[in-house]
This record gives structure tokens, C-alpha cells and sequence, in this order.
């Protein structure tokens, strides 16, 4: 009985740290549609560029906690580049043109990490405080991903505050709302654009430095990660931040699960659940998502 609680909450754990890295991603992904119409497929390779900036800086020497402030503002960097070098040219045409677009500078990103840092995997090494475990109810868990809960945790509430109790925020709901209004009464739309895809840029830098010490990373980790992130954000209703965090906790405990029990089905059940969720909620868990 007491393998079995223990099996338990190890399990409960591991479903919320991945429900994390899972939210991250997809928040990203979701604000960039949300505010600037962009579906994003070069996405799961900022993430992964956040994995390589952290383990980069971090083997140079610089302290891990300001590897983490430093690898998503440079993604972020990267998306300032991606969005004023090519996105913006091509905003006003129909989504299409941007989804053809992403999809190339997701091989474009790809190609560059290889040309960089080669095909070999790399290990983000962590810093020796943060190698220990906790020990609660009998149970031994790894201190860094009670670290990533927590970081992940102030992230979202961060956001929240953000997007919920100041005029940015604010500003920034009613243009994914009601941009032409929103346009008329004198807010710079080209900002809100670039600012929506750094934001989002930098999320996914962020989840991929977190992710760099749990996964092995390789070129193509940003793969998987879209692919998981497409589910949270569809799951959840394209365009819905709110349906986005619980179809985050709800993957991420599925995968968690179907990896216990089932191994290699583990994404096969989590596709089941997703057919199943929109064949009942085509609009998300919430009914927010948009379809146009």
C-alpha cells in the first residue's frame, strides 16, 4: 500500500512538472496567435534554441539562475528577428502565407542549430544545490523539478497579472478581440504584433531551458514539443490562455500516465484524448477557441 501512494505522487509530480514545460510552450504559441493571427510552426525550435542557449552559458561559466533570465530574452531576440525580417512583410496576407512561412524557418531554425552546435546531444549541467532531493512522506524527489514547478508558477501568475490587472494587459486583450477598434483608438498594432511574438518567443525559451537538464538535447527535440504544444493549445480552444493551462495540467498528467502504463503509446493515447475531447468540445475545453 504505502509503494503504491508513493508510485502515486512520484506520478502526481512528474505530470505537473511536464504540465509545465507543456504550458509554457503552448502559451507562447497561443499569445502568438492570439495577438498577431500567426499560427507559429518554427515554435518547437525556439523552444529548442532555449535548451541550447542555457546549456551553452551555463558550460561557459555563468551562474544557472542567470542563464535562465539570459536564454529566453535571446530567443526572444531571435523572435524580434523572425518577426520584423520576414513575419511582418506578410501579416496582412491571409494566414496561410505565415503558416508556409513558419513552417520554412522551422527547417531554416533547424539547419542553424545544426550548423552551430552540430548533431551530437548535449546535457545541461545543473549546479550542485540544485542536485539534491527532497524528502517528504517517505518519498525522495529531485529538488530541480520542484524548482521547475515553482518557476513555471511565477511565470504564469506573472502573465496573469499582466494580462489581467494592467492597461497593457488589457490593451493587448481587447486587440486580440477587436484590433480595428482597438487600432482606431490610437494603439500601435505593429507593437502589439512584435510584442506578442517576443513574449511568445520567450516562453518557449524558457520552457526549453527548464527542459534542457530533465531531456536529452538534440536538434530535433523541438519536434515533439510542437507537435504536445498543438495539443494542449487545440485541446484547450485555439486562442483561449485559460484553456490552455488546463489542457496543460490534463496532457501532461495523460502522457505522464500512458508513459507509466502503456510506454511506447503513451502519445497514442494522449491523440485518443485529444479526438475525443474535440469530437464532444470543438471549441476547447472552455468553448473560447476561435476558428477564424
Amino acid at each position: 500500500m504505502q509503494e503504491i501512494l508513493r508510485t502515486s505522487i512520484e506520478l502526481a509530480l512528474n505530470s505537473l512538472v511536464l504540465s509545465g514545460v507543456f504550458l509554457s510552450v503552448a502559451l507562447g504559441l497561443n499569445i502568438i496567435f492570439a495577438l498577431g493571427r500567426v499560427i507559429n510552426l518554427s515554435h518547437g525550435s525556439l523552444y529548442a534554441l532555449g535548451a541550447y542557449f542555457g546549456c551553452t552559458l551555463i558550460s561557459s561559466g555563468l551562474n544557472f539562475f542567470t542563464a535562465l533570465i539570459l536564454s529566453p530574452i535571446l530567443v526572444g531576440l531571435v523572435g524580434l528577428l523572425i518577426e520584423r525580417g520576414t513575419i511582418s512583410h506578410v501579416r496582412k496576407r491571409d494566414i496561410h502565407y505565415t503558416l508556409i512561412l513558419t513552417y520554412g524557418l522551422w527547417f531554416f531554425l533547424d539547419g542553424s542549430i545544426r550548423y552551430f552546435w552540430g548533431s551530437g546531444n548535449y546535457f545541461t549541467k545543473l549546479p550542485e544545490s540544485l542536485h539534491c532531493t527532497l524528502t517528504f512522506a517517505g518519498i525522495k524527489y529531485p529538488l530541480f523539478r520542484i524548482v521547475i514547478l515553482i518557476l513555471t508558477a511565477i511565470v504564469l501568475a506573472g502573465l496573469m497579472l499582466l494580462l489581467g490587472k494592467t492597461k497593457i494587459g488589457l490593451a493587448l486583450r481587447a486587440a486580440s478581440n477587436i484590433p480595428e477598434m482597438v487600432s482606431c483608438l490610437g494603439i500601435n498594432m505593429k507593437a502589439v504584433h512584435v510584442g506578442a511574438f517576443v513574449l511568445g518567443s520567450m516562453l518557449a525559451g524558457f520552457a526549453g531551458f527548464l527542459a534542457g537538464p530533465l531531456f536529452t538535447i538534440h536538434p530535433e527535440m523541438g519536434h515533439t514539443m510542437l507537435l504536445n504544444s498543438f495539443v494542449v493549445v487545440v485541446i484547450g480552444g485555439l486562442g483561449s490562455l485559460r484553456g490552455s493551462a488546463i489542457s496543460a495540467l490534463l496532457i501532461g498528467i495523460v502522457q505522464s500516465l500512458s508513459e507509466f502504463f502503456f510506454a511506447d503509446l503513451a502519445m497514442v493515447v494522449v491523440y485518443i484524448t485529444m479526438a475525443f475531447i474535440l469530437a464532444f468540445m470543438p471549441r476547447g475545453l472552455l468553448g473560447e477557441g476561435r476558428h477564424d
